[in-house]
């Protein structure tokens, strides 16, 4: 794959290969700990679904009545998965104004990587594993709340010098990668991250964080991220379009740079497939009543609220 992409040396962590499908439940148990130590019992997250999913699988271990809120057009496979955990799953096309509702009058915790500031601690001890297997020159890892890269640029300088670590963003971004692209062209939307978060409390803590190790956030087009399939078909590959696109960010740097080089595979390849369901799965609300009205009858009890 290396050869294909003209990187020097490339090494892959395959998190994409967890029972999760994703990386997500390195901060899916640490946040569910935390809330429970709190006394809460009821958590909402507004996701495009594999954090969701995390949390999800291990909720009840933990004694938590999940909410998930997704957007309608999320893809078909990861909604099954999601509603056969047996969590309360919505789709809206205002799930973050309807998670507010769900901390504000329900008391539910909210467990978004973008807000919870235990999210980034849940990466720390990745960043002692990769860098048990270094050294490395540069680590890529596709980036939505911003939540994982920040996590290994804090874990890493624990353990001493951190890599270059480059966080990657589907086109045309957001506020993880701004800096690197005012004032240059637009590039054409890449099907990566459209129902993420464009929007994260971390953005600017972790812009630092990555100009620190001497990395720079990336953006990667639709074209870039049709080559670099092509790629992984050729070298029997099957991974997601997130690791996709750190791929493709891998091979822009590798031929200004080069040197040892890990990408991240945070995403099965299962999850290629973004077709959404041509019908409803999943109960729909779009306003505080009519969420309401899916809470009560689902067990939910209201916890106090602010």
């Amino acid at each position: 794959m290396g050869s294909l992409l003209g990187i020097e040396e490339l090494w892959l962590k395959r998190e994409d290969l967890s029972p999760d499908g994703s990386h997500k439940g390195r901060s899916a148990e640490l946040m569910l700990e935390g809330m429970v130590a709190r006394g809460q019992s009821a958590a909402v997250i507004s996701s495009s679904g594999n954090a969701a999913l995390a949390l999800a699988r291990r909720a009840s271990a933990h004694g938590v009545r999940l909410l998930a809120l997704v957007s309608p057009l999320t893809p078909e496979v990861k909604l099954r998965r999601l509603l056969e955990t047996g969590e309360t799953v919505v789709a809206s096309h205002q799930p973050v104004a309807l998670l507010h509702h769900a901390v504000n009058s329900w008391g539910m915790a909210d467990l978004r990587g973008s807000t919870n500031e235990l999210a980034p601690l849940g990466y720390r001890p990745l960043a002692g594993e990769l860098a048990a297997a270094g050294p490395w020159s540069a680590v890529f890892v596709y980036s939505s709340s911003g939540a994982t890269a920040l996590g290994l640029c804090q874990g890493w300088r624990e353990k001493g010098t951190p890599p270059q670590v480059h966080p990657v963003e589907g086109a045309p971004g957001g506020e993880l990668t701004r800096p690197w692209y005012q004032g240059q062209p637009a590039l054409a939307p890449a099907p990566v991250g459209e129902l993420g978060t464009h929007r994260s409390r971390l953005s600017p803590l972790l812009r630092r964080e990555v100009m620190r190790t001497g990395g720079r956030g990336w953006r990667v087009s639709a074209g870039q991220l049709a080559e670099l399939r092509a790629a992984a078909r050729r070298s029997g590959l099957e991974t997601s379009w997130e690791g996709l696109a750190a791929l493709a960010a891998a091979s822009l740097w590798s031929a200004e740079a080069g040197g040892r080089t890990l990408v991240l595979l945070t995403g099965a390849g299962w999850q290629l497939d973004l077709t959404p369901s041509p019908t409803p799965l999943a109960p729909t609300a779009d306003t505080p009543a009519e969420l309401d009205a899916i809470l009560g009858p689902a067990g939910f009890r209201r916890e106090g609220g602010r």
